[in-house]
């Protein structure tokens, strides 16, 4: 089988410069694909006009013949004149039936011509029979047969073959054109292409899959592409009402991919937002050396009383339904502020903010003092949210299952949580089958062993954590922190102030904190771990 394929680059300059835009389509085609013969077909109506819509069209005209040798010629200039003498052009696409009501026709050519809408929208697809009924011994068909008979076909997307249902071909063409096998392609604002008996070595088989499938594909991805050169070239021979309304269609077609792709964008990022908020890492973070950072916060989250819960709460599945919600507010809160679930253990919530896992979209980096309030933020919203489900005000539980649950096993939900910033390795853990990328150290071990030492509600952290805190203010530096507060993305382009201030200021206002804010702790130990002096934030109001 001849290997060289025909330039592409060469017939798109041409295609693009020249006239006879079709006839340079047919001979490009025929070079690539070596058929005995190749056609176009016009979609068109009773009017026979060019560039109608496709939506219009009700037949196919066979329009231009090329081919191989003096029965190429021969058709090249008067395949039009035969076929139409034949009763073969034009291919109907409908018919009625006696009741009046319109039939789709049977026939491959007919098929490509009516799901144009669908070819368009998912690109053009090449459509092939690799075998048709043998007519030279026209005694072994049945009366059928005769008229059009089903066969299988595979559809081709540029990718990948794909088998479609059987269809019924006209066997007056294939007999006409003593058809070995067929291949088709939708031309988009014009038909389609035909080629009939295309090289056997091309669709030999082998165990129903192509022997040349590589090669096969190359050729067709190339068909591909000179089709719609071809198309959009020759859209430039419309003038008039016709020139304006393919304009048209095409601006209608831009402009609703455009929308659908910008909902896209904005579902997309939500999701990877979400993914990388519940512990979700892409492949070179999968693959990263692990790294010792010093400025990340970690914080972990448990429920408190959690093994006298589940033996007052009867059904297995209520308990999994309460923490399954838990779980779920944690991962929202934890995209809504910046943060990330490192791991979800048990009733247990590991979250952190970290260098490593920052958005690349942003171009100014965090600060130890934003990172911790983002943490805050994140973890007081959880427990907030908790309360409202627990007390059958949340979105996620309107039924109010949560609170009749509680009520029956007359018990209450409440979360500890423990938070400490410092130095960690962070690098990617596990088996061969499955990893994570998670945090080991000090700062890791403490976050674990305050919330241990924490009390229901409160967010246990360390001396130094405070002191922090103490400074740390929402300015137009802490960029993320304000617009997590309230501020909007035209607050932080030009100099107008929103939420800027004391952050446990803002944070009393954010979560409607009255009295007592901050409870200082002594000679807090668990384990081998001990506090002399640690502190307590409020996070429920009233509480």
């Amino acid at each position: 089988m001849k290997r060289e394929l025909p330039d592409l680059n060469k017939f798109e300059r041409v295609v693009f410069k020249r006239k006879n835009t079709l006839d340079r389509l047919l001979s490009f085609s025929l070079r690539l694909i070596p058929a005995r013969e190749v056609a176009l077909l016009l979609g068109t109506n009773r009017t026979g006009l060019k560039f109608l819509p496709p939506d219009k069209w009700d037949r196919g005209i066979l329009y231009k013949f090329n081919g191989k040798g003096l029965n190429g010629v021969f058709l090249k200039y008067f395949g039009d004149l035969v076929a139409k003498s034949k009763g073969l052009s034009p291919v109907r696409l409908y018919r009625e039936t006696p009741l009046g009501d319109k039939k789709e026709t049977d026939g491959i050519i007919s098929f490509v011509l009516r799901n144009h809408q669908d070819f368009y929208k998912k690109g053009i697809k090449i459509l092939i029979i690799d075998t048709l009924p043998d007519v030279s011994h026209p005694d072994d068909l049945t009366a059928d047969e005769e008229t059009c008979s089903t066969t299988s076909i595979l559809s081709y997307n540029g990718e990948q073959f794909k088998p479609l249902p059987d269809l019924k071909i006209d066997m007056a063409i294939v007999k006409q054109f003593k058809s070995k096998n067929f291949l088709s392609a939708y031309v988009p604002d014009f038909g389609a292409i035909v080629f009939n008996t295309v090289n056997d070595d091309l669709l030999q088989k082998n165990n129903h899959a192509f022997i040349h499938e590589h090669q096969l594909k190359k050729r067709l991805n190339r068909l591909i592409s000179a089709i719609e050169m071809a198309s959009i070239a020759h859209i430039g021979f419309a003038r008039g009402r016709s020139a304006a309304h393919i304009i048209w269609r095409k601006e209608k077609r831009l402009r609703k991919t455009a929308v659908l792709l910008k909902n896209k964008e904005i579902e997309l990022n939500a999701q990877k937002a979400y993914l990388k908020a519940v512990g979700a890492v892409n492949e070179t973070q999968l693959n990263m050396t692990a790294v010792t950072i010093t400025d990340g916060v970690y914080a972990f989250l448990d429920m408190a009383g959690s093994a006298i819960l589940r033996k007052k709460i009867k059904n297995p599945l209520d308990y999994f339904f309460i923490l399954n919600l838990c779980h779920q507010i944690a991962a929202n809160n934890a995209t809504r502020y910046a943060c990330r679930i490192d791991n979800f253990i048990g009733d247990s919530v590991f979250l952190q903010n970290a260098s490593p896992f920052d958005s690349q979209t942003v171009q100014f980096p965090m600060g130890p003092h934003e990172r911790i309030m983002l943490v805050v933020l994140a973890v007081a919203s959880i427990f907030n949210d908790i309360h409202l489900l627990k007390t059958g005000r949340h979105d996620m539980d309107r039924a109010g299952r949560v609170r009749k649950i509680m009520a029956e096993a007359r018990a209450d939900i409440h979360f500890r949580a423990g938070m400490e910033m410092g130095t960690a390795l962070i690098g990617p853990l596990g088996s061969q089958e499955r990893r994570i990328v998670t945090a080991i150290g000090k700062a890791v071990n403490t976050a674990s062993r305050l919330e241990s030492t924490g009390v229901p509600d409160g967010i246990h952290i360390s001396e130094a954590v405070m002191v922090l805190l103490k400074e740390a203010r929402i300015t137009r530096q802490t960029k993320i922190a304000r617009r997590c507060l309230g501020g909007t993305p035209h607050d932080l382009n030009n100099n107008s102030i929103s939420r800027e201030g004391c952050f446990f200021d803002c944070y009393r206002t954010r979560f409607g904190i009255r009295g007592d804010l901050i409870e200082q702790r002594q000679n807090v130990s668990y384990k081998e771990f001990s506090k002399n002096i640690s502190y307590v934030i409020k996070c429920i109001p009233g509480a």
